[in-house]
């Protein structure tokens, strides 16, 4: 082996790396990123989740047991009324993650031995109504040995929307959502730069095409195959694994349509922001999967997170659109309930797009 030879194409290497900054500094933050996003994001106990108390009367005993509640890190009331129909309300929009119901002769009832308390719980997240329960009985438990162990009281829980508590029904839909973010946006973030590195935006500058008809024909070829993949995507969550679709499929589809929309135009400013299509690819990756996949509650729950990264998960797409296809699938909502996610949706879009055509106006790739 000749060292001299190495020693060149070793040369050679590092001047094509320190001519390409912007690709040496995602190698130089990729593992300080995943280390942040890895060691922050995933948590597997819960903190302050978000709970509901009914108190159909209200006493001293109850009183004790909601204020053992209320002292616990891993929960927040959220909610208190005397009248179910509130908290089922408040579970159906994903405002708490859970109920603890009392019953009318609650005290009666712990007077006598036999008390009992309903817990409802939010299945569309799986992993996290199990933490739910584990947490309530453990606290229960707690509560109970610092009273000697006796009256015991008994937790009757109830999932709601996944009854059966299985983790697919909840994370088809998710990877739905982070399939489509990841697809999208690596599609549309190679062929601009594609033009780039033939040259061919030399040649279309002798048109009469505009940024908006270029940016708007480079982009619809690739939403329709999006919505290919959209559609086989259902088929296959509904047909082989048994999620059931019990909100509209109109409203999912038109709902996609945008959040489809939303990761193509991130792909494109992308595309344009890189310059080539090797760094395209590798910011879209960054840029897509891991927030989609880490932050946008599709495996762990964002309110568990830390108040900084709960704050960022404002800007990734994928948040909305797994609580809208959750909402939809499992569910069955109307999206009106759930507006300020369409909302968030379109305003990222608007402020997509007017980065893009700025972007590009301002590089001159088109009149």
């Amino acid at each position: 082996m000749n060292i001299q030879h190495v020693r060149a194409i070793a040369r050679k290497e590092v001047w094509h790396l320190l001519r390409d900054p912007r690709s040496l500094a995602l190698m130089l933050l990729m593992p300080s990123m995943l280390l942040f996003l890895f060691g922050y994001a995933l948590r597997l106990d819960l903190y302050e989740a978000p709970i509901a108390i009914v108190q159909e009367s209200r006493d001293a005993a109850t009183e004790e047991l909601i204020a053992h509640f209320a002292a616990s890190r891993a929960f927040r009331i959220a909610l208190r009324s005397n009248d179910r129909r509130d908290a089922a309300a408040a579970l159906q929009k994903g405002q708490v993650w859970a109920a603890l119901v009392f019953p009318a002769d609650y005290a009666r009832q712990l007077e006598r031995g036999e008390a009992r308390v309903q817990l409802l719980l939010d299945g569309v997240d799986a992993n996290t109504a199990r933490l739910l329960r584990n947490y309530t009985l453990a606290l229960v438990n707690d509560y109970l040995l610092s009273r000697g162990g006796e009256p015991p009281i008994r937790i009757e829980d109830r999932t709601w929307f996944n009854e059966t508590k299985e983790s697919r029904l909840a994370i088809i839909p998710g990877v739905i959502a982070m399939v489509m973010a990841v697809i999208g946006a690596m599609m549309t973030s190679l062929t601009i730069a594609r033009e780039m590195e033939q040259g061919n935006l030399v040649m279309l500058r002798t048109t009469p095409l505009n940024r908006r008809e270029f940016l708007l024909g480079k982009l619809l070829p690739y939403l329709i195959v999006g919505l290919l993949d959209l559609a086989i995507a259902v088929a296959v969550a509904v047909w082989v694994f048994a999620v059931p679709l019990r909100g509209s499929l109109p409203v999912l589809l038109l709902l996609s349509l945008l959040f489809l929309s939303v990761v193509m135009v991130q792909g494109a400013l992308i595309s344009i922001h890189a310059g080539n299509q090797l760094l395209a690819s590798q910011i879209a990756m960054v840029s897509t999967f891991l927030p989609a996949f880490l932050l946008s509650g599709f495996i762990f729950a964002i309110e568990n997170m830390p108040t900084v990264l709960q704050y960022l998960t404002l800007i990734v797409p994928a948040r909305y659109y797994v609580a809208l296809s959750r909402a939809i699938f499992l569910k069955g909502i109307s999206p009106l309930l759930l507006w300020a996610q369409v909302g968030a949706l379109l305003a990222i879009l608007l402020i997509l797009v007017g980065m893009t055509l700025a972007k590009s106006k301002k590089l001159g790739l088109l009149p």
